[in-house]
């Protein structure tokens, strides 16, 4: 599955080496100016240039902010509205990172499993929402039949989970999925029934 947000990080770089060219040729006090590119000179419309990299600049906050929406509103048009909730509350490009992925989206019932101060913790911080999100987002798209043949999985906050199979049940560390293969632009969700809190 492959879509918009794997392209974003591409377009940064190109962005931060054309806005070094900017800054480099503002610096000269002019609106056009020439590079030397090796066999000859090519002139530059710095005010063009602006505008081009301003472009950019937009459509991947853009891209960005359409693909969290698209996160949030699965997540709610699965009844997932706590989940939703706070995955509005972080920087969509951390949790997931630049490429494909899968989220363990805890049902609202999960909610109900933390104590008022893990609660409260999580709810307060938004570092501590998003490391606890991390713990939930695997790099790719691991579908069901994947889990069920997975010995472990890593979350993007650095941990190793354990994955068993009892039956037909996948239980990803003490938690079990579900509900599996929801798609979601650049990825998948499983739904588990707790939090994987980080250690």
């Amino acid at each position: 599955m492959q879509t918009g947000i794997n392209t974003w990080p591409s377009k940064i770089c190109g962005t931060f080496a054309a806005g070094a060219l900017i800054a480099m040729l503002a610096a000269c006090g002019s609106d056009d100016a020439a590079i030397d590119v090796g066999d000859g000179t090519v002139a530059v419309d710095v005010t063009e240039l602006e505008g081009a990299v301003d472009s950019v600049v937009d459509d991947v906050v853009d891209e960005a902010d359409a693909n969290a929406a698209d996160l949030a509103q699965t997540l709610r048009d699965n009844g997932l509205d706590s989940a939703a909730g706070i995955v509005e509350q972080i920087d969509f490009a951390e949790l997931v990172g630049d490429g494909e992925f899968t989220f363990l989206a805890p049902n609202d019932e999960a909610f109900t499993t933390l104590s008022a101060d893990d609660m409260a913790d999580l709810l307060s911080d938004p570092n501590q929402i998003l490391e606890t999100l991390r713990n939930h987002s695997l790099d790719g798209t691991r579908t069901a039949a994947d889990l069920m043949t997975a010995t472990s999985v890593d979350t993007r906050s650095g941990e190793s989970l354990v994955v068993t199979v009892d039956d037909d049940t996948v239980m990803i560390g003490d938690v079990a999925v579900v509900t599996t293969d929801i798609e979601v632009g650049g990825g998948l969700i499983h739904v588990v029934d707790g939090f994987l809190l980080p250690s």
